[in-house]
């Protein structure tokens, strides 16, 4: 048997958990499992905050009991018939969380993409620098009195800086903090639809042939950079496209320093992921040949919004 590095076992391991969930979650829409995923990070924050006070505690205080008691009914009094040794609080609301709120998900095959989306939301890796910092502070004095589970959320939503300031992730959460929220909302929207664009006019046209005036038009309304009527199609132009709708937000954003947050949003977000699989998928449907009638890029978009897969293969 052919000995493998021990660091390369983990990358591939890495790779097919991946695989898997990003395999799992075309068996949802995607609203649906970015809901789930928003949710479950909600849960992630709770956790932690339960985590820090009852490590540092060692117990459950009653600012812990109060909160879980209407969010989680029966949680306390099932995990306080516990052994002592068994699972702390803080893990055994975990599996009961999991169990409890992602019952559906778990059911029907895609809770590893509920995760795996959840832990690319950067609020994750705010909650666990806010958890370090804190656990650090208080192994050398406890605070007079606990963070409220709002306090706690408030501090964890304006940490800036991460361990790791090199990652791609602390740019983006650096970055989140130079722009307003609505702002940046409406330009993530506006990014991914100008994607969804580029992907459609992927989707209708011809390698070498020339681009559908319904093609130009799209662009022209909106627009964008002028697009030379007798251009023909090939991956250079989808590019070109792809550029011109980024360009929208890019430059003000790159101008006032929240790109890395806008950029990383996009490539992580299951709505831009959907539109690569319909994508693919109205490739193989025209695989001989794009339809007869262009079909308009608003049917497109709906048709890619509500695409998913009924028992998506493992």
């Amino acid at each position: 048997m052919v000995r493998r590095e021990p660091a390369n076992l983990v990358v591939n391991v890495r790779r097919n958990s991946k695989q898997e969930a990003l395999r799992q979650a075309l068996r949802v829409p995607w609203q649906r499992l970015y809901e789930a995923a928003a949710t479950f990070v909600d849960w992630h924050l709770i956790i932690l905050w339960v985590r820090v006070i009852t490590e540092a505690a060692e117990q459950v205080p009653q600012i812990v009991r109060s909160e879980l008691r209407p969010r989680c009914p029966g949680f306390l009094e099932s995990w306080s018939r516990q052994e002592p040794e068994e699972l702390p609080a803080w893990k055994s609301l975990q599996e009961w969380v999991a169990e409890t709120c992602f019952a559906e998900a778990k059911t029907e095959g895609w809770f590893d993409a509920v995760m795996y989306y959840a832990y690319t939301d950067l609020r994750v890796e705010q909650a666990w620098t806010t958890w370090k910092r804190l656990k650090a502070d208080w192994r050398h004095a406890r605070p007079g009195r606990w963070p409220t589970l709002e306090q706690w959320t408030a501090e964890v939503l304006a940490t800036r800086s991460l361990a790791d300031p090199g990652t791609e992730k602390a740019q983006a959460v650096r970055a989140l903090g130079a722009v307003e929220p609505s702002r940046f909302s409406k330009a993530l929207a506006d990014t991914l639809e100008f994607r969804a664009l580029a992907l459609w006019a992927d989707a209708v046209s011809e390698p070498g042939h020339k681009v559908d005036e319904a093609v130009l038009a799209e662009f022209r309304c909106r627009s964008l950079a002028p697009l030379p009527a007798d251009a023909l199609w090939g991956r250079r132009f989808f590019s070109h496209l792809i550029r011109a709708g980024d360009s929208i937000w890019r430059t003000r954003a790159r101008a006032e320093g929240w790109y890395p947050a806008l950029r990383f949003e996009v490539l992580h977000h299951p709505r831009y992921q959907r539109f690569i699989h319909y994508n693919q998928r109205c490739h193989d449907l025209w695989f001989h040949g794009p339809p007869k009638s262009c079909p308009p890029f608003s049917d497109w978009l709906a048709a890619a919004d509500a695409y998913y897969v009924v028992g998506a293969a493992h």
